[in-house]
């Protein structure tokens, strides 16, 4: 692309992303806001961004999981390559952070992006089946989403049987696609990669390694949860524990797609909005909703910046290139038998 047209599309970006932010600044009740910022304890609030971090943490616990078995980089990279993912969904719409951290994996451990985008497909399936598992405890809570919790659990069923039918498919499916011939064109590239993903998803999503991410995904909403109980505890607003597992399913219903950079003013209106049902006052909980975005997203945004830097400017091992290169001529040859790269070459490479 043209790098003229490039700069001027970064501009409009830009220009976009400043009108919508003076816009959503002007509707904000600042003066319960400031009020509520100046009385809040800031021992909890930093106790409630140790706790997103946690939850940041959990969420990197499970990538890694799943990456582990490609030959993935430490540990250390995954959690960076999370925390550079949270940073790109704050300041973009859609799932910017999802897509930006698949190329980055990709490009700094050469494992082929179907495969990468594989483990990102798992861990979204498994951060939703911690959604719907919250979805049902609250129920529990509160007598009028008691139907929405069975319907969750109904939809973990669904999930859980189609899981089992793909499994049980896959070794038939595999055999119709090695059997095809080759071919260049776009169309057939296309349908090779999306094959190549869903069985990547095959191979890689054990019993054992399916069973540690949902671990880890409890931890992760959970951790989220007290976050959220802390920030309003922090304003002295009496939402609680219940009220705040609310707030949390609510906010997050569209958490697959940001309509908003960080889903700026859609948060601070959904939760405000669950607050006033429970008869606390609008004002206040849009004041609290506004500090929840400031704790969580605003360090974790810096910290992100910072270490994307040095990503993005962080030359690639010389065997990511080489698996690079044989990933491309991989797509351009018939499907290959197994969809998991040897992972003997890069393993513990990357720091």
């Amino acid at each position: 692309m043209n790098t003229r047209v490039v700069r001027n599309l970064r501009l409009i970006m830009i220009a976009l992303l400043a009108a919508g932010l003076a816009a959503y600044v002007r509707r904000v009740p600042w003066t319960p806001v400031l009020a509520t910022l100046s009385h809040a304890s800031a021992t909890l609030l930093v106790l409630a961004l140790c706790f997103h971090w946690l939850a940041l943490t959990g969420k990197a616990g499970i990538w890694w999981t799943f990456l582990e078995p490609l030959g993935g980089p430490r540990f250390t990279t995954v959690a960076r390559g999370t925390l550079m993912g949270a940073t790109l969904n704050s300041l973009f719409v859609g799932s910017s952070g999802e897509a930006g951290r698949v190329l980055l994996m990709s490009r700094l451990t050469g494992i082929p992006s179907a495969s990468v985008l594989a483990t990102v497909v798992l861990e979204r399936a498994v951060d939703l089946c911690g959604f719907l598992s919250l979805l049902a405890c609250a129920a529990l809570l509160f007598p009028t989403p008691r139907a929405a919790g069975l319907g969750a659990c109904a939809v973990l069923s669904i999930v859980a049987a189609c899981a089992l039918a793909r499994r049980l498919r896959g070794g038939r499916t595999m055999e119709r696609v090695s059997g095809s011939s080759p071919s260049h064109s776009l169309a057939a590239r296309g349908r090779q990669y999306v094959l190549h993903v869903f069985a990547s998803t095959r191979d890689i999503a054990t019993t054992r390694r399916v069973s540690i991410a949902v671990a880890l995904t409890l931890l992760d909403w959970c951790s989220e949860l007290v976050s959220y109980s802390l920030v309003a505890r922090a304003a002295d607003f009496p939402i609680g524990v219940p009220g705040s597992l609310l707030a949390l399913l609510a906010v997050n219903v569209g958490f697959l797609v940001r309509v908003t950079p960080g889903n700026v003013g859609v948060f601070e209106l959904v939760y405000a909005t669950v607050a006033h049902s429970l008869g606390l006052p609008y004002d206040r909980a849009l004041a609290v909703a506004l500090m929840l975005h400031l704790v969580q997203d605003v360090p974790t945004a810096l910290l992100g910046l910072s270490f994307g830097v040095r990503f993005f400017a962080h030359e690639s091992h010389p065997a990511a290139h080489a698996r690079r290169v044989a990933s491309r001529t991989q797509l351009a040859m018939p499907f290959p038998s197994s969809a998991v790269p040897d992972p003997e070459p890069v393993r513990g490479t990357i720091s």
